[in-house]
């Protein structure tokens, strides 16, 4: 007996019922392209930038915030240095460079609390669920950012900024 070359089109019922669901699928795919489409690329994308702000609450500076380091603008978008993960013998350190062609190292932080190449500590710092705070080793305050998401090196890069570590 001869087959049909098409059997989905004798049995009806089955091909209508098929052909819905592929129906249904393929608008799902079109809304999702549709919607993927129109989305903004920096909606997701890193950096997030943040404000640096003084004591006095004014804004001094720019962070550009990335998942394992930090890289530091004066208001202008100049780079001043970045701050960011070195993994060493199987642990993590924080270490500060200055943006001046040479990456020279010029700090580093542990502990919430910076300090430059000789050991000094410049200040501490700490941070909240949305705000970093940085204060003078006396306890004075030095300033804040908003940090929404890696607060730990977000906090340590407003410290190196707000202490003047990058401006050697």
């Amino acid at each position: 007996m001869h087959k049909p070359a098409f059997p989905f089109l004798i049995s009806g019922h089955k091909m209508l019922f098929r052909l819905i669901h592929l129906y249904i699928q393929l608008r799902w795919v079109l809304l999702f392209c549709i919607v993927w489409l129109g989305v903004p690329a920096n909606l997701f994308a890193l950096p997030i930038k943040t404000s640096i702000l003084n004591a006095e609450e004014q804004e001094v500076g720019q962070a550009l915030v990335y998942i394992d380091y930090v890289e530091l603008q004066d208001m202008e978008g100049s780079a001043k240095g970045r701050l960011g993960f070195v993994n060493i013998k199987g642990g993590f350190q924080l270490f500060v460079v200055i943006d001046d062609g040479q990456q020279n190292l010029v700090g580093s932080a542990k502990n919430r609390r910076l300090y430059n190449n000789e050991g000094e500590l410049l200040a501490h710092y700490d941070w909240t669920t949305f705000w970093s705070y940085v204060y003078a080793p006396d306890g004075t305050k030095i300033g804040e950012a908003k940090c929404i998401a890696f607060r730990g090196i977000c906090s340590a890069g407003i410290a190196s900024y707000l202490t003047g570590l990058l401006n050697q």
